[in-house]
């Protein structure tokens, strides 16, 4: 399931929106949506396991009616954990919180971790439409803690740039690839308390 993009998800989550007959409100204009959105994309190859994803109903339905009818039209592997209602259009990422599983037994010298975190600064460099960006990571980082094999990393979102999980990696000294010495999966994703209603 994590090598499934990002818009095959959002298509694969609005066949089964539709199949449910859920009543879900659609945009306006010539070629009409479904009122649904992501706060936060997931990148591809990283293992979501509590994404948020907003629906906007034309009619009241209960939180518990709408995760069963969408369960019973889902594949395996793409669950619903739960519904809740929150405020309109003041929904905002406040943390994202990863964890990175290796597949061989290493360690992180806790040394590194703490030299990371006591830094003010620490700029990488983003390419984007051929452009070089210098991107100052540090303020994003909230914490790195390591237990039983597995790193937690926790994430402050920020308009001027979030750091990813592959680059607090490389900061720790890790630049093996991805797919062969650790798995990352996004195991939380914090909405601004003011989004809950």
């Amino acid at each position: 399931m994590r090598f499934i993009s990002h818009h095959d998800l959002m298509r694969l989550l609005e066949r089964a929106l539709r199949r449910a007959e859920l009543p879900i409100k659609m945009t306006q204009g010539f070629n009409p949506r479904l009122r649904m959105s992501f706060p936060l994309a997931l990148a591809l190859g990283i293992e979501g396991h509590e994404e948020i994803v907003e629906l906007e109903l034309s009619q009241w339905l209960s939180p518990k009616t709408l995760v069963e009818q969408l369960k019973a039209q889902l594949l395996e592997g793409l669950d619903i954990i739960s519904a809740e209602v929150i405020a309109p259009s003041s929904s905002r990422v406040e943390e994202i919180v990863y964890q990175v599983q290796f597949h061989s037994p290493q360690a992180i010298a806790p040394e590194k971790i703490e030299e990371l975190l006591n830094l003010k600064e620490y700029w990488t460099s983003r390419e984007r439409d051929g452009k070089k960006k210098a991107v100052n990571l540090r303020p994003s980082i909230r914490s790195v803690t390591q237990k039983d094999g597995c790193l937690e990393i926790r994430f402050k979102v920020l308009q001027e740039g979030t750091a990813r999980p592959e680059e607090v990696l490389e900061a720790l000294g890790l630049k093996s690839p991805l797919h062969t010495n650790f798995k990352i999966a996004r195991v939380k994703v914090l909405l601004s308390p003011l989004a809950v209603a």
